[in-house]
């Protein structure tokens, strides 16, 4: 036999789940944040065996792909190694600069973001964050917290560069950041006149993606983080802000 050759071996099943789960996420049909579906629905729309696809969900999980949770809740996760990841998290926690400086990565990030939506947003992403505009015109008027809709609002902004990698960051910044953006709704947002300059921030940088207006989305994205970082300085500095959190913020950030 020819020792340059190596037999072909035939893949596992849960090495094929894999690869596919691992393409869909790759290319951005399955989102940073997005629930997959329950364990017996996904092996039937699979045709695998449950002790397959377990098998491959593990997998994934160690590869950092996917986070199965308490009651076999499976999320996709941003794409990042826990080398970069985990550091990270340290960093954050080490001080109120240290998360600060993180905050400035995520506001530069998104108004470079915003500018490239606004280029090439199509009519679909355009009407998808007219969606999320009125969701958020619905929880102000009912006066509900809204932080669902607004996340969803800047993670859509990302997808709607067409560029994966864009959401992937930002999830990742988001996901950094999550402890104080729970203090934040959970405090300074908790106010709502300070929720109305919100909405109104989140109609402007709308309205300039929409009328694909590179420019003025970024400098609109810009006036927001920067009315955002300065009312969550606040909070974070101070001593007094309560550690409760409105189980609306929690729910929120629980899949992050």
């Amino acid at each position: 036999m020819n020792d340059l050759y190596r037999p072909i071996k035939q893949k596992r099943i849960s090495e094929e789940i894999v690869e596919q789960l691992k393409y869909l996420i790759f290319e951005g049909k399955l989102k940073p944040g997005e629930r997959l579906p329950p364990e017996r629905e996904l092996a039937g729309s699979l045709n695998v065996s449950r002790v397959s696809l377990r098998e491959a969900l593990n997998t994934l999980q160690g590869m950092g792909l996917i986070e199965i949770q308490q009651g076999n809740r499976t999320y996709v996760r941003p794409i990042t190694t826990r080398s970069i990841h985990d550091p990270l998290v340290a960093y954050c926690k080490s001080s109120p600069s240290s998360i600060l400086q993180v905050f400035e990565i995520r506001k530069h990030l998104e108004i470079g973001t915003a500018s490239l939506a606004a280029e090439r947003a199509t009519p679909e992403y355009i009407n998808r964050l007219e969606k999320i505009l009125g969701e958020m015109k619905e929880d102000f008027q009912k006066n509900r917290l809204g932080a669902k809709a607004d996340l969803e609002f800047h993670h859509t902004i990302a997808e709607a560069t067409q560029n994966h990698a864009f959401l992937h960051v930002i999830s990742t910044i988001h996901d950094l950041l999550q402890e104080e953006l729970r203090v934040a709704w959970g405090s300074v947002f908790k106010k709502k006149d300070r929720r109305k300059k919100l909405l109104e921030q989140h109609q402007s940088i709308f309205y300039a993606i929409q009328n694909h207006d590179a420019q003025r989305a970024g400098e609109e994205t810009r006036v927001h983080l920067n009315f955002v970082e300065n009312e969550w300085k606040d909070a974070l500095l101070r001593s007094d802000v309560s550690e409760s959190v409105p189980t609306a913020a929690q729910d929120l950030f629980l899949k992050a």
